[in-house]
């Protein structure tokens, strides 16, 4: 994993070495933290702890964006914080039989022996404390949450105004197509209407995996997959995103 990088005012992200999985960290000026997305491997867990302890930040809780095994990780200081979401529930033994089976955490893990998967937290996610019209109810900097059911149902990104930053979760992302829900009755329109919400949201986003970059031409790359013209796309570049894109074929237009 990546150190914390500030991308923007009160916001660090780090990068994993699978899925390019992003782990943010928003600060307020007196050290309280929300932990988003914390993961992927143990060591990468305890890293993540070590940074934050080292620089005085306390977390009042973790933050997973949406119920995949991937953003549902816990160890280190993260074992009894609070977790919230927008709130689902979790088949702890189904979500770590998925972790246990995926070849691309498979694939890092042999590349660095002694490291393990992170185990999947045990207790679900909880709804998030919020205010009017979304904004969570912590002692940092607001945040807006923007609930939606793009790539997995009850998935959240979270709007930063002070720092003009989004934390999307799975989507918008510079490496990944957009991944969509197939059991949606509509996947594409469903993933078309959380895009409407956040795009103008802010000048950067954070992606779940991926680097961090401006929103606007994230948002037009995943309208113009979504319209079907995913054909160049440069980032049907790897075996398993040429594998999903031919899965979800059927739901794009033609």
């Amino acid at each position: 994993m990546h150190d914390l990088v500030e991308v923007a005012d009160g916001v660090h992200v780090a990068t994993s070495a699978v899925y390019l999985t992003t782990s943010t960290v928003v600060v307020a000026p007196g050290g309280v933290c929300l932990v988003v997305d914390p993961g992927v491997t143990a060591h990468e867990i305890d890293l993540l702890s070590s940074a934050i302890q080292g620089r005085g930040w306390r977390p009042i809780a973790a933050w997973s964006t949406h119920g995949h095994w991937d953003h549902l990780l816990d160890g280190g200081m993260f074992t009894g914080l609070p977790r919230w979401s927008a709130g689902w529930p979790v088949d702890v033994e189904t979500l770590t039989n998925e972790r246990d089976h995926d070849p691309e955490l498979a694939r890092a893990l042999a590349a660095a022996p002694g490291d393990s998967p992170a185990p999947v937290g045990a207790a679900p996610p909880v709804p998030y404390p919020s205010v009017v019209d979304g904004q969570l109810d912590w002692p940092g900097p607001a945040i807006h949450v923007v609930a939606h059911d793009a790539h997995a149902p009850g998935s959240t990104s979270l709007v930063i105004p002070s720092a003009d930053v989004l934390v999307a979760g799975d989507l918008l992302s510079d490496v990944e197509i957009p991944l969509l829900d197939m059991s949606s009755p509509d996947p594409v329109g469903t993933y078309r209407a959380a895009l409407a919400q956040l795009a103008g949201t802010a000048h950067l986003v954070v992606p779940g995996h991926g680097h961090v970059g401006p929103l606007a031409p994230r948002v037009a790359a995943d309208l113009a997959y979504l319209a079907g013209s995913s054909t160049d796309d440069p980032r049907l570049h790897a075996a398993w995103l040429v594998a999903a894109h031919e899965s979800q074929r059927s739901a794009l237009p033609a």
